[in-house]
């Protein structure tokens, strides 16, 4: 039967004082913020209320949680099923972020293999939403990160920018209000489209991607779904966790792996895909892709980035980067007058509407590699 893996971080079996601390105060130690479930186990949330036997668990000042689990083992398998587990970008501080604020070891060599600049700041920014419509015609997608070098400039200046020649007086007005309400400018006395800020230089973006398993088989009066699950491994030590749905994951991944990258190529950027090397086998063994046959080609490549558990010197299970993989997506990003071209965006919008997508959020993370 599965179980849970990873509690808030750590081997489930690990009860230690220290990892004791971390989860009675639901913190996630690859964000270094509360554990937010992945950002899509809201409906799982436990209120700690007077009935519930959890709350004599957790600290006196939590009054409810999200179940902070990482990873389920099923057999010999462990899957990951939050994505802050391969990759976390999150700051829930004021102000500018830290730079390297909580990144580990795994990360920090993901970001370098990708390709990403050195010896400058890079700039984060978390579930990048982007919408946009021309006539009958509607791009809206849901970046998980937007990553690029940081530069301090103004939005007039950048809009002078061989990225946003098509940009309008509109435009700027628009930037101005969504950057003002994300708190970018510290000093509002001046002319804001003027004013030095921390702004993305969009001639050298990454979108990076994050896909892990989901959960299936939970049966709440089996108390195998999450809530029971984690409550039990807390409370009682032994549990069983739901299943890991393969399917559903990466037909889910297929339904945006083109259309996501080929939008950034047309915006001279790359989107890269983080996933579990435990995830990749199973697409392999259930489909006809068979990765080390792709070629590689610039001018169309899907990029992966690989991560698994390798064994530590104490022979504890920790998560690592384990290669990139380039190859030839197999469509024609200008389209090709066949059926693949459903797996296209209908429209590729203006550089300009990226960059009002961004400036709606504030800055995450700010890496320097």
């Amino acid at each position: 039967m599965p179980t849970i893996f990873e509690l808030f971080g750590f081997p489930v079996n690990d009860r230690s004082q220290d990892v004791e601390m971390i989860r009675k105060s639901r913190q996630c130690p690859f964000m270094g913020a509360t554990c937010d479930g992945g950002g899509n186990r809201y409906q799982t949330k436990i209120k700690l209320t007077s009935q519930e036997p959890l709350t004599q668990y957790f600290n006196r000042d939590v009054t409810e949680v999200i179940p902070g689990v990482c990873s389920i083992q099923a057999g010999e398998d462990i899957w990951v099923v939050c994505p802050r587990r391969l990759f976390a970008a999150k700051f829930d501080g004021q102000g500018i972020p830290p730079a390297n604020h909580s990144i580990h070891p795994h990360e920090l060599n993901l970001l370098i293999q990708s390709g990403l600049l050195t010896d400058i700041n890079i700039g984060t920014w978390a579930e990048v939403s982007f919408k946009h419509r021309v006539a009958d015609a509607e791009i809206n997608y849901h970046f998980d990160y937007v990553i690029a070098p940081l530069i301090l400039t103004s939005l007039r200046q950048l809009l002078k920018s061989s990225d946003f020649l098509e940009s309008t007086p509109e435009d700027l007005r628009e930037l101005v209000k969504l950057a003002k309400k994300s708190g970018y400018f510290q000093d509002e006395r001046q002319h804001l489209a003027d004013m030095s800020i921390n702004l993305p230089d969009l001639s050298n973006f990454f979108i990076l991607e994050v896909m892990t398993a989901s959960t299936s088989g939970s049966r709440t009066e089996n108390s195998t779904d999450m809530r029971s699950a984690f409550r039990n491994s807390l409370i009682k030590s032994e549990h069983t966790s739901p299943g890991i749905n393969k399917r559903q994951v990466w037909g889910r991944m297929v339904t945006q792996l083109f259309a996501k990258t080929a939008l950034a190529n047309k915006w001279n950027g790359k989107t890269i895909w983080i996933l579990q090397d435990t995830l990749l086998k199973n697409i392999e063994l259930t489909t006809r892709l068979r990765t080390v046959d792709i070629q590689n080609n610039p001018r169309r490549n899907i990029s992966l980035a690989i991560m698994d558990y390798s064994a530590s010197v104490d022979n504890t299970k920790e998560m690592s980067f384990k290669y990139t993989l380039d190859g030839d997506a197999g469509i024609d990003f200008d389209g090709s007058n066949s059926f693949t071209d459903i797996l296209l965006p209908k429209i590729v919008p203006p550089k300009v509407e990226l960059l009002k997508a961004i400036v709606r959020r504030k800055l995450d993370a700010i890496f320097r590699l």
